[in-house]
């Protein structure tokens, strides 16, 4: 039988290692709201370190002194009140002792009532303290342990300097009682200590530092020796290479451990990042830096991981085989009020999404391998950057009063990622963030195949899985959770902490949307903003963009719809969907013919969201490359056909092999097999900034042609100069043609198609012809 926890756990009351804590911007807020209370609970319980406490900031030390004593001043003490918090907790853990603890206990009772019995608080006697407390517990245990107090008293004075009396008197006891207080070393090791131990309070051994120059680091630093030193930098990002240059210089000595821990944000983007985390660690090395990211420190964060460690079932099944789509979501009802100068200049994707909610995800999401944070990495590498149609963006009614001014910065975003990993390959992974929210919504929510889900809920704290409770029965959500990344910096444990690596990471994925946020639909006025997944996109809940009649007007002697590009899919898709409806109401098929290009994913969005009876529509392609890797098919399997449930022999796509477009009499035939009139009912083209369109470029070259398809080569230098396109006779025969034309780039030429200028997309001349043009350009 091992008694060597047991009896460190006496004689570690002896034993502290000297920690020295040294927390810089101790009278900001931060400090004010969060720290101080964590550092009082972690005093509060500590046992098995000494902490040596500085409060330190820029201010003089008889400001500094006043201010910082203020703080601490409002903090809970332990004074009479603790002895009792303490009897409590004793009570509590007799009272919980199982059956088989009690037979045990009463098989040892005279030897265990000496360890237990002799609890002297400070300015008490030994009968003092024990009548005390005894009042507290159940009436069985109190007759119990207070029928041996004598024998208890003369044990303990003899405790500190007789080890070898305290092995044996250990070794003495019924093996079944040693196995049982092994059990439950660690409980009464916390009774014992928080009494043989007691503090007033925080403030009676804090010590306020004044660290503004280089001489102040000195001076503290030159006290140092032997020991482990914390510096928390609870101070401007702009100051961290800084401050860690003056740790570095002066802290770093033989004999010392420093750790440095940094709050977020770190940088401001991708290169800002690099260089930071460059600089640092330059300075302070790689296992002593400290990234804090308060909600990893939060009880439900805290209970992921281990939960999927624990529950087999649900980890066999966090897979693409069984989930349909996972949720992150940190919603918020409190506004900008008082900080919008600060939350201009960031928004809600530097704010919350590309640290907290991206952290929250890779829990739920990367391989529980022994190096967790690279599997977060390799998770977030695997990741797709969303395009303009995986975003969307609001800000909320009052946000510009709160500024000051007109803003663009949203406090709403969504975005919707994509793995290529293998185990979440083609999972819609969807993480929102906003301000001024009519709800909060705090959660994780990974939705099953099977109609079941996995809920993570931060408000209230609990886990459900199938619609039950999965948290240990035990579970006690703290408030402040500042008190767990606080001991992992003190235990030097930076396993659930943010990595460099997943930092930056995470930064790579992020940027790019910072730019697209501006370009966006901006919703306005919208508190109860949602969004939910149709495919491979993302979309706005509950939003209606009503054709006006203002956005109707002619253009190029056609009809003319103007509005902001996202709207103007919605009227596309509500174009396709009108002429569709109509048509089948008179025959049994319809057949559309969709142009390639970036453009028509919009249209593609809004066309998932339309009750479209897709077993009755046929889909062709305007154009195709000849170039097997650069091929349109790509993204139209990808974003539409692979999200619709459309017959495979209604899908035409152009075919192509690596030896190129060889067969257009191919696709020829199909089209005259499918489509006896011959032509199209629907034709949806796109616009290049030369004026081409489908794959009619100027000056290119027919290499081969059918009645209606050709092969050409296109000699602008554009990719893949050899297509396949449809013919300007059957675009003209076409029942309805539309041509969507979107992007700043395009104003030139569509202000030359104005004035007049002919270009290929100029012979597009069929009667029911309508351009859908982004309000930009006009």
């Amino acid at each position: 039988m091992k008694l060597s926890r047991l009896i460190l756990c006496f004689f570690c009351l002896c034993n502290f290692v000297l920690y020295e804590f040294v927390l810089l911007g101790s009278l900001g807020d931060l400090a004010k709201k969060y720290l101080w209370s964590a550092l009082n609970e972690i005093d509060l319980e500590n046992h098995d370190n000494k902490l040596e406490i500085f409060g330190a900031s820029r201010n003089s030390p008889s400001e500094g002194e006043a201010m910082l004593a203020e703080i601490l001043e409002r903090l809970p003490k332990r004074g009479d009140d603790s002895l009792e918090l303490l009897e409590k907790k004793v009570a509590d853990f007799l009272d919980g002792l199982p059956e088989k603890g009690n037979k045990i206990v009463s098989q040892g009772q005279d030897k265990l009532a000496e360890v237990l019995d002799d609890i002297p608080a400070a300015g008490k006697s030994v009968q003092d303290t024990l009548s005390a407390f005894f009042s507290h517990l159940p009436e069985n245990s109190a007759k119990l342990l207070a029928d041996s107090k004598e024998k208890v008293a003369e044990f303990v004075e003899s405790l500190p300097e007789k080890e070898e009396k305290l092995t044996k008197f250990l070794s003495s006891l019924p093996e079944s009682t040693q196995e049982f207080l092994t059990s439950k070393s660690e409980k009464i090791f916390n009774v014992l200590h928080n009494i043989l131990e007691p503090k007033t309070s925080l403030r009676d051994h804090v010590t306020y530092l004044q660290l503004k120059k280089e001489e102040h680091f000195a001076e503290f630093c030159s006290g140092v020796s032997d020991e482990l030193v914390i510096f928390y930098l609870s101070i401007p990002p702009s100051a961290y290479v800084s401050t860690s240059e003056l740790i570095s210089k002066h802290c770093t000595k033989a004999g010392v451990d420093i750790r440095v821990a940094y709050e977020k944000p770190f940088g401001y983007d991708t290169v800002s990042a690099i260089l930071l985390f460059s600089s640092l660690g330059k300075l302070i090395p790689k296992e002593s830096i400290f990234l804090i990211d308060h909600y990893l420190g939060k009880t439900i964060t805290q209970q992921i991981v281990p939960l999927r460690n624990s529950h087999s079932e649900l980890e066999s099944i966090l897979n693409a085989d069984h989930v349909s789509s996972i949720h992150v979501n940190l919603l918020e009802k409190l506004d900008c009020e008082g900080r919008a100068g600060y939350y201009d200049t960031s928004g809600v994707i530097r704010d919350m999404l590309q640290n907290h909610a991206t952290e929250l995800m890779t829990l739920i999401t990367a391989d529980l391998t022994e190096d967790l944070p690279s599997a977060k990495v390799a998770f977030l590498q695997s990741l797709s950057r969303p395009n303009r149609h995986q975003v969307v963006v609001a800000q909320y009614e009052r946000y510009q009063t709160h500024v000051g001014a007109e803003s663009t910065t949203p406090t709403y975003a969504a975005a919707l990622f994509v793995s290529n990993q293998t185990r979440w390959a083609g999972v819609p992974i969807i993480l929102a963030s906003g301000k001024s929210q009519a709800d909060e919504q705090k959660n994780i929510v990974v939705k099953f195949k099977s109609g079941e889900s996995l809920e993570i809920s931060y408000k209230p704290a609990k886990i459900t899985y199938k619609g039950e409770n999965v948290l240990p029965p035990d579970f006690t959500a703290w408030s402040n959770s500042y008190i767990a990344l606080l001991r992992s910096v003190l235990t030097g444990n930076n396993d659930l902490l943010p990595s460099v690596g997943t930092t930056l990471a995470s930064w790579k994925l992020w940027e790019p949307l910072l730019t697209m946020s501006h370009n966006l639909l901006l919703h306005q006025n919208h508190k109860n903003m949602a969004v939910e997944n149709i495919g491979k996109f993302l979309v706005a809940v509950d939003t209606e963009n009503p054709l006006e009649p203002q956005h109707i007007r002619f253009f190029n002697k056609a009809f003319m719809i103007s509005d902001h590009e996202e709207h103007l899919y919605e009227h596309v898709a509500e174009d396709i969907v009108r002429v569709m409806e109509d048509t089948l109401e008179k025959e049994k098929m319809f057949h559309l013919a969709l142009s390639g290009g970036g453009t028509v994913l919009g249209v593609f969005k809004q066309l998932l969201r339309s009750k479209v009876e897709w077993k009755k529509v046929h889909i062709w392609q305007v154009d195709e490359r000849c170039d097997v890797t650069h091929l349109n098919t790509a993204d139209l399997q990808y974003f539409l056909l692979d999200s619709i449930s459309i017959p495979p022999a209604n899908v035409h796509l152009m075919p192509v092999s690596e030896a190129g477009c060889t067969v257009v009499t191919e696709y020829q035939k199909v089209f005259e097999r499918y489509n006896t009139l011959r032509k199209f009912h629907y034709v949806l083209l796109g616009l290049g900034t030369d004026g081409h369109t489908a794959s009619h470029f100027p000056k290119s070259r027919t290499l081969g042609h059918t009645p209606d398809f050709r092969h050409v080569v296109v000699e602008s230098g554009v990719v893949s100069p050899e297509r396949m396109t449809v013919s300007f006779d059957l675009i003209n025969r076409s029942d309805w043609v539309s041509i969507l034309v979107t992007g700043e780039g395009k104003r030139d030429i569509i202000r030359s198609i104005k004035d007049g200028e002919v270009y290929p997309v100029s012979l597009v001349s069929n009667a029911q012809l309508t351009w859908f043009l982004d309000e930009i350009l006009l």
